[in-house]
């Protein structure tokens, strides 16, 4: 899929309250780590604590994601895509260059957590290895 028929956007916190009330109940439905609530995603990602990325597929949204820096981690803390859609497929080239940008320092690693089993199929073969519960995968170089 060519760079022009996806889009990974970042939400500033500033526009966060305009963008919340058309994922919330998507977010609510989605098995939270820690047992969050939608609104402790939403006070987090309005703090600048972890930023929501909305993501486009042929201009349509498809779904959303959560990330923050967990030392110098790129973690996925919360995804949620349209059935069909594989996001860890469309936007691996986006993620990997949202952690390269990262700041103060570039990520040198990109994690994400999942109780589902079916995960230990599905994320070896998008580079990713269990640490812990944690799968993480090294963030490529240019």
């Amino acid at each position: 899929m060519s760079s022009t028929d996806r889009k990974l956007t970042a939400i500033p916190p500033a526009d966060l309250a305009r963008v919340w009330p058309t994922i919330r109940s998507e977010v609510a439905s989605v098995e939270a780590p820690e047992g969050l609530i939608p609104e402790d995603v939403y006070a987090s990602c309005r703090a600048n604590e972890a930023t929501l990325f909305l993501l486009h597929v042929a201009g349509q949204r498809i779904g959303w994601m959560v990330l923050r820096m967990i030392g110098r981690d790129l973690h996925i803390w919360l995804l949620y895509a349209e059935p069909g859609f594989d996001p860890m497929s469309i936007f691996r080239d986006d993620l990997m260059a949202v952690a390269r940008g990262a700041t103060p320092y570039p990520a040198l690693k990109l994690t994400f957590g999942s109780t589902r089993r079916g995960w230990a199929r599905v994320a070896p073969q998008h580079g990713f290895r269990v640490r812990h519960t944690t799968y993480e995968c090294d963030v490529d170089s240019l």
